[in-house]
């Protein structure tokens, strides 16, 4: 999450209000038979056992063993010889949202919060981890429908009004209907072209759901790893993006081209519908994913980037683009 991000997020959404600070924690130096003996006085007292964290003397997180691994151990064996020194952790006022995807990153069972300089300051027990999982699994559920989210528990609840649900969900889709008026309108000023060349109408449906899904995909993958890996390299994730949007085109641009050429017996119906998909897949594998990371960029859920708003200016961009071609193409090829 960005800063701004951070800046717009509850108290209750972030890792703060979900950690405990009741966790097995012990100096490198310290003994498996130490651990031990703090493990049979107050074993009651931890809301989290599963790992045994290692800091230093200045409460910096340097290691981490399972419980399971501590107990197996010889007594006289010490803490830093069997911990893990690559430690999987959460910064302190992260959006919980992180939590999910770092724990089913690396398969981890609770998940240690650390401060700007390392120092162990909590752990985001199992419990915690699930519930955070469960809430929001369910949130971006809403808000990939387009539904406002902030209704949280009302949208499951027979007793809510249907006002309130209607609230919810018109927004997003006022917001399709301008844009599906959009691009009626675009296609409105190509009826002479139609007319023309009806053929082209028939393919809109397949030419839109292609990009749409492609789009869709794209999102949906830098959205994951935005929160796994929010450091990664933007300029040679782009390029892959593009590189794969082109290989897919390329795949489907055959296929149609192909199938206009059998189906209909036009070549040249084949060359711009698969010109126009294999441009068109591309530009939206690019374009799905600039505009998750520009959503991040200004402290806005990228997620909410994968919704109706995102798709209709998808098709929009598609349909105009399928047209722009035709006509070129078909004015280059008949002439």
């Amino acid at each position: 999450m960005s800063s701004k991000a951070k800046k717009n997020n509850s108290r209750e959404d972030l890792v703060d209000a979900k950690m405990t600070k009741k966790f097995l924690a012990f100096l490198p130096s310290q003994t498996v038979g130490e651990i031990e003996d703090v493990l049979d006085v107050k074993a009651k007292e931890f809301e989290t056992i599963g790992y045994v964290y290692a800091v230093d003397e200045k409460g910096v997180l340097v290691g981490v063993s399972s419980l399971k691994q501590v107990l197996q151990a010889a007594p006289a064996t010490r803490l830093e010889e069997i911990m893990n020194k690559d430690v999987v952790s959460i910064k302190q006022h992260s959006h919980q949202e992180r939590v999910v995807y770092v724990a089913l990153k690396h398969g981890l069972m609770a998940i240690p919060v650390v401060d700007n300089e390392k120092h162990l300051i909590g752990v985001i027990p199992h419990n915690a981890v699930l519930s955070i999982f469960h809430h929001e699994a369910r949130e971006d559920f809403l808000r990939f429908g387009g539904i406002h989210h902030k209704i949280k528990e009302e949208i499951e609840s027979l007793k809510t009004p249907a006002t309130r649900l209607v609230k919810a969900r018109l927004p997003s889709l006022f917001i399709g209907l301008l844009g599906g008026l959009i691009a009626a309108a675009i296609i409105s000023n190509f009826e002479s072209f139609l007319n023309e060349y009806l053929i082209l109408a028939s393919f809109i449906p397949v030419i839109v759901y292609l990009s749409d899904a492609i789009g869709t995909q794209s999102q949906t993958l830098v959205v994951r790893m935005l929160a796994l890996e929010p450091h990664f390299s933007l300029r040679r994730y782009m390029l892959r993006e593009i590189t794969i949007g082109s290989f897919l085109g390329f795949i489907f641009a055959v296929s149609l081209f192909t199938a206009a050429f059998l189906g209909w017996g036009t070549f040249n119906l084949g060359i711009v519908i698969g010109a126009s998909i294999f441009l068109s897949m591309i530009s939206q594998a690019f374009f799905s994913t600039a505009i998750s990371v520009l959503f991040e960029k200004f402290g806005i859920d990228p997620a909410t980037s994968a919704g109706p708003i995102a798709t209709i200016i998808s098709d929009i961009m598609t349909i105009s683009m399928y047209f722009g071609i035709a006509v070129s193409l078909l004015h280059f090829l008949t002439n």
